[in-house]
């Protein structure tokens, strides 16, 4: 849905981006972390067509970000860290008036305005002024207005900065439904613990070039057990290789990552499956040291990358 190469962008004789390059799969929620400077809004800007890139090339939905503007323009909706506010408007006429900048029209526009009403919870503050709305509100209010046109991609910069946490919990909500609905979403925050609430993946970016951790990773998985599924990590004596194919073969197991003397398993079930993997590997005659929940959380990992929480 979204493939980008090798992007640079300049300010002068500022660096914004030095080749970073990504791929987002259609229909995924993608989070996009790093330190303050690191280009983040440079990228979703170029992505969103504000911004022209000096070098690389990038694509949304097949249309070219440079060769294809208004293209890219139609199939995107964009949320900017910083929104641009109306507030002698009323709330309608504000989602009216962007409708129109949209080329949403006649009958079609009604139908949008009500659905963005409805979809932001805004339709009994319909008739109020924008000026009157709560933060939280305005950032409901925003986000209907980036919906308007029915786009398949959202890039959204920073959308929960200042929410309080009930806010950001219905923004976390909305933005699940929309990828229900089959949308596919880019999202930049430093607020991980969101990210790692509805992200899939999740790309490390620092100084406009793609970051890594340890392992030599710049794109994260990040992984949620299932309502039917536990995580386990486990670490053991001896190689690799003979213990992922010692679990393979208990039933009910998936090996997500193996590496050095460490598996990261999905075990279906509870407590007493996982009891019965451990038992099953045990007797197989793999030394196991570690048994437990993975503990590096997106936050964990972020300092491992970066030296400290982000701002």
């Amino acid at each position: 849905m979204i493939e980008v190469e090798a992007i640079r962008k300049s300010y002068g004789g500022t660096r914004g981006l030095e080749g970073f390059t990504c791929r987002i799969m259609d229909g995924e929620i993608f989070g996009l972390v790093g330190p303050n400077g690191a280009g983040k809004t440079t990228f979703i800007k170029i992505l969103s067509t504000l911004v022209r890139p000096d070098a690389g090339q990038a694509r949304v939905a097949g249309y070219d970000v440079t060769k294809a503007a208004p293209d890219v323009k139609r199939v995107v909706g964009y949320l900017p860290d910083q929104p641009g506010v109306y507030q002698d408007m009323r709330v309608r006429e504000f989602l009216e008036f962007f409708a129109d900048a949209f080329r949403v029209r006649g009958q079609q526009q009604r139908v949008a305005v009500e659905k963005a009403l409805l979809r932001s919870g805004l339709e009994k503050r319909s008739e109020s002024f924008v000026e009157e709305l709560s933060f939280g509100m305005k950032q409901r209010l925003f986000l209907a207005k980036a919906l308007l046109h029915d786009p398949k991609v959202l890039l959204l910069d920073e959308p929960a900065t200042g929410l309080d946490p009930l806010a950001r919990i219905d923004l976390r909500t909305q933005l699940k439904e929309l990828n229900d609905q089959g949308m596919t979403i880019l999202i930049s925050s430093h607020i991980l613990n969101d990210l790692e609430d509805i992200c899939s993946r999740v790309a490390l970016i620092a100084q406009g070039r793609n970051a890594a951790d340890a392992a030599g990773q710049n794109i994260l998985e990040v992984r949620r057990p299932t309502a039917l599924a536990q995580l386990f990590e486990v670490e053991f004596l001896g190689d690799s290789g003979a213990a992922a194919k010692r679990a393979e073969e208990i039933s009910g197991t998936k090996i997500l990552e193996s590496n050095a003397s460490r598996l990261l398993v999905e075990i279906a079930g509870g407590p007493s499956e996982a009891s019965a993997f451990l038992r099953q590997l045990v007797v197989a005659g793999v030394e196991v040291v570690k048994f437990d929940h993975p503990t590096a959380t997106l936050e964990t990992r972020y300092r491992e990358v970066f030296g400290a929480k982000p701002a």
